[in-house]
């Protein structure tokens, strides 16, 4: 059996700029540190075999605090990257609906239907993330035996993995929590492959002040 622990990036300037940052690979903040000393200190008894990392530096950073007390092997994997927004790319969550009113719409009302301008569609990283994270566990399992693994992604690709972890069909993507940034959801793998969502966007360790999500606007609706 794998347990995986998969915790959403630290927040990032994007995250405090309002901005739709997807693929782009901003600074993490003053927050974004304290919010890595205190998750790192919450899984420090997390028994952690291996960790695993999207390449984007927010995500990177949010593995390597994780790692100060396990000194475990971290290795970067593009399946766990966020979606590809293409031409949204950088803008102000408040111009979206301007420019892009069909999309913004979809990301509310309907995000199953989602497709960025090009970009990926939500389908394609809903595929993408649960076809890698049943990757991982596979190289990772070794059958009659218990392993705990971490896996530092982002937002929107979680809620895309742990829908289809519950097994849910893509219309309820909508239904899984926006988790905050350093959330902890946590899935449990059996050696047949079939998986257990354990729980969804733990940030119970975040301190007053310190969630993101507060200062979010349309955006959050769909969560």
């Amino acid at each position: 059996m794998v347990t995986v622990y998969l915790v959403r990036h630290c927040a990032a300037q994007g995250n405090v700029d309002g901005t739709y940052q997807g693929r782009s690979d901003s600074d993490i903040t003053d927050i974004g540190r304290k919010q890595l000393e205190l998750v790192a200190m919450r899984l420090r008894n997390v028994p952690f075999a291996a960790i695993y990392s999207s390449p984007l530096k927010r995500a990177r950073a949010t593995a390597d605090a994780i790692n100060q007390y396990h000194h475990v092997p971290v290795t970067e994997d593009e399946n766990l990257i966020e979606i590809d927004v293409g031409e949204m790319e950088g803008m102000k969550w408040e111009d979206l609906p301007k420019r892009f009113p069909k999309e913004a719409n979809l990301w509310v009302n309907h995000l199953e239907n989602f497709v960025a301008p090009q970009g990926e569609s939500i389908a394609q990283v809903a595929d993408r993330m649960w076809n890698g994270v049943n990757a991982i566990v596979q190289k990772e399992n070794e059958p009659g035996k218990e392993k705990t693994i971490c896996l530092a992604t982002h937002g929107c690709a979680l809620r895309c993995f742990l829908c289809k972890a519950e097994g849910w069909p893509l219309e309820q993507v909508a239904e899984v929590p926006l988790c905050d940034n350093t959330a902890i959801s946590e899935v449990r793998f059996a050696d047949d492959g079939s998986c257990t969502v354990v729980r969804m966007g733990d940030a119970s360790h975040l301190a007053e002040g310190l969630s993101v999500l507060g200062g979010m606007g349309w955006e959050k609706k769909q969560a």
